[in-house]
This record gives C-alpha cells, sequence and structure tokens, in this order.
C-alpha cells in the first residue's frame, strides 16, 4: 500500500513540476519571441533577467521527469499515464492564472473531458501498483 501512496506522491509532484516548466518556458517564450535556432535569440534567452526563470523551467522539467521515473517504478503505466495526461487542466489553469492566456469556454469543455476521460479509464487501486521487483534480479550476488 505503501507503493501506491508513493507512486500517487511522485505523479502529483511529477504533473505540478512538468507543468510548471511549461509555464516558465512559455513566458520566457512570451518574451523573446518564436524560438529560432540562431545566435540572437541565444543571446536573448540567457539576458540577466530571463537566466533565473530559464533555469527554474529546466529544475523543474528535470524535476519532474525524475518524480515521473518514481512514479513508474511504483504504479503501473496504464494507470499513471493516462492521469498524467490529464495534467492539461493544469497548464490550462496556470497559463489562464500565471500568462493571463484567454482560455475559451469550449477549450475548458475539451479539458473537463479530458480529466473526465481519465477518471473512467482509471483502474481500481488495487490494480494500479506495479509488482514487485524481479525475484531473480533481486537476489542477484548472493549465494
Amino acid at each position: 500500500m505503501f507503493n501506491y501512496w508513493m507512486g500517487n506522491a511522485c505523479l502529483v509532484l511529477s504533473m505540478l513540476s512538468t507543468s510548471g516548466s511549461q509555464i516558465a518556458f512559455k513566458s520566457l517564450f512570451n518574451e523573446t519571441g518564436p524560438m529560432v535556432l540562431n545566435w540572437s535569440f541565444v543571446q536573448a534567452l540567457f539576458s540577466p533577467g530571463r537566466v533565473f526563470r530559464l533555469s527554474l523551467a529546466v529544475v523543474l522539467l528535470v524535476a519532474g521527469f525524475l518524480f515521473w521515473l518514481l512514479c513508474l517504478s511504483r504504479l503501473n503505466v496504464s494507470y499513471a499515464y493516462p492521469i498524467a495526461c490529464s495534467s492539461a487542466l493544469l497548464v490550462t489553469f496556470f497559463g489562464a492564472v500565471f500568462l493571463s492566456e484567454t482560455v475559451p469556454l469550449r477549450v475548458w469543455w475539451g479539458t473537463v473531458l479530458i480529466v473526465l476521460g481519465t477518471i473512467l479509464i482509471a483502474p481500481p487501486a488495487e490494480q494500479t501498483a506495479a509488482p514487485a521487483g524481479n525475484a531473480s534480479v533481486e537476489s542477484a550476488g548472493q549465494p
């Protein structure tokens, strides 16, 4: 049961971290314009006022990935991935709140449908914990 709760905690942290990184990256691109692979864009991205946000975005992205790996080691991917995909609700909400994006009602309804679909396909709790490690791997190197 510990793996179930720990896995879900890592799942939520992964969703929050990656959603936060998307907002941080988007706030940078709102200032620099569309990403182009040239030196002037790199200079604009690494300007003194933007380095902190760029670093924050990268740290959140890496943290989200690490939390995702911790989640996958404890939960079945058939349970975790659909729930992770419902982070569209977080990104939409954060975009409206932190970036002042106008989100049309149609997009909100679509986002709600994604979350409802996630709830519908999520298996019961007893089917979500990943099986314990392979016994032959766990005993490797032992006589």
